[in-house]
């Protein structure tokens, strides 16, 4: 994969995640936290780790599968 493919990539799957609010669904209020993955957090510190726990090693593992094809 080119680094300008990976680039793209990453920066496509980062802009879906952010540091707002959600809905949570079973009790029907207004959380704060990662719309995108329903994921709640009240710190930035929460969002980076959110990034680099969850986000990061999941589209890594997803493009390592799809190089290989």
């Amino acid at each position: 994969m080119k680094k300008s493919e990976f680039l793209r990539a990453l920066q496509t799957e980062l802009s879906k995640h952010d540091l707002s609010h959600f809905t949570d669904d079973n009790n029907r209020v207004v959380v704060p936290g990662c719309p995108a993955c329903k994921k709640r957090f009240n710190t930035v510190e929460e969002f980076v780790g959110h990034i680099n726990f969850d986000v990061l090693p999941a589209l890594l593992n997803r493009l390592s599968k799809a190089d290989k094809t």
